[in-house]
C-alpha cells in the first residue's frame, strides 16, 4: 500500500541559537511523502534567514515549504494556520525549533498511530539535551505503551503527555474548529480534543531529543506566563461544539465543564500569578 502523505511540522521564534539543527533533523527522516513545513512566527532575531540559507539547494525527497508570519501571530494562532490552513498530510507531526528529531522519527510515529485502535493523537518519548545539545537524561517510562481515555481525565487520574514529536491525524483535528486567536497554546488543547473522540496513546519510543533551556514554555516560569483563562475558554469552546454538534450529549458536555472549571482552579494554584482561593 502507498504510504499516507505526513505533514512534518516545525514552528520556530526567535531559536537562531537552535533551528539549524532542527531542521537537520526534519530533512534526515527516512519516511516518505514527507512535506517539512518551517514556520517562523515573525522572529525578530536572525531565525528566518538561517532557515532559508540551511534548506537553500535541497535535493531530497522531501517537499519544503517555508512559512514566515508578516506579524507574530503568538503559539495557538500561528499553529492553528499550519494545521488548519497549510498542512496537506493524513498525519501531523508537530514539532519546536529548539528540538531534534531522530532519523526514524517520523516512520515510527506513523506506525504506531496506524496500529492504534482509535488513531487521534500518540505522544512518544524522547532524551534531554541542555541549551548546549548535550545530553542530560533519557525520560524514563514505567510502561512501553499506555492508552489514556476521557474517563481518565474525569475521574482526576494522571494523563502523561509529551507534547515534542507527537502525531496527530488531520481527521481528529478537522472535527473542531481553529484555536482561537487568544488561545496561547497547542499542547493540552490537543490532548483534551483527543480525549473528547475517544483517547490518546503515550508510546515508550524514544524518537525526539527534547532541548531544555531558559526560555522553555514548558518550564514553570514559562507556564506562568500563559493566560489562564485563554485555555479555559479553547476547552469549554470545543466541548460546546462537540454539543451543538451533536457529539456530545448533554449530561456529558455538563460533567466535562464542571471539570473544567476545576482544572481553572487548578491552574491558577500552580502557575497564577496571584493566590486562587478555592470555594467549596
Amino acid at each position: 500500500m502507498k504510504n499516507k502523505l505526513v505533514s512534518y511540522c516545525l514552528f520556530t521564534y526567535n531559536q537562531e541559537e537552535y533551528i539549524e539543527h532542527a531542521i537537520a533533523g526534519a530533512l534526515s527522516q527516512t519516511y516518505t511523502p514527507l512535506e517539512i513545513i518551517i514556520s517562523d512566527d515573525c522572529s525578530k532575531d536572525s531565525t528566518y534567514k538561517i532557515i532559508e540559507e540551511t534548506v537553500q539547494g535541497y535535493k531530497g525527497p522531501h517537499t519544503i515549504v517555508l512559512n514566515r508570519n508578516s506579524k507574530n501571530l503568538g503559539l495557538g494562532d500561528h499553529v492553528s494556520k499550519i494545521l488548519y490552513d497549510t498542512a496537506k498530510g493524513d498525519y501531523l507531526l508537530t514539532c519546536a525549533g529548539d528540538d531534534i528529531s531522530k532519523p526514524n522519527h517520523v516512520l515510527e510515529a506513523v506506525k504506531v498511530i496506524e496500529n492504534d485502535a482509535i488513531g487521534n493523537m500518540v505522544d512518544f518519548s524522547g532524551e534531554i539535551i541542555d541549551e548546549n545539545g548535550v545530553f542530560v537524561k533519557k525520560i524514563e517510562l514505567p510502561y512501553q505503551e499506555k492508552f489514556n481515555t476521557l474517563e481518565d481525565y474525569l475521574n482526576l487520574k494522571k494523563i502523561e503527555l509529551f507534547a515534542p514529536g507527537r502525531i496527530v491525524s488531520k481527521k481528529m483535528l478537522n472535527h473542531f474548529e481553529p484555536l482561537t486567536k487568544k488561545c496561547p497554546t497547542e499542547d493540552t488543547v490537543l490532548v483534551l480534543r483527543s480525549l473528547l473522540l475517544g483517547g490518546f496513546t503515550r508510546v515508550n519510543k524514544d524518537l525526539v531529543s527534547y532541548r531544555k533551556h531558559m526560555n522553555n514554555i514548558s518550564s514553570k516560569g514559562g507556564l506562568s506566563k500563559l493566560s489562564n483563562l485563554a485555555i479555559i475558554a479553547q476547552y469549554i469552546k470545543d466541548v460546546l461544539f462537540l454539543f451543538e454538534t451533536n457529539m456530545l450529549d448533554e449530561e456529558t458536555a455538563s460533567i466535562l465543564l464542571k471539570r473544567i472549571n476545576l482544572e481553572y482552579k487548578i491552574r491558577f494554584l500552580s502557575f497564577g500569578k496571584r493566590k486562587y482561593k478555592l470555594q467549596n
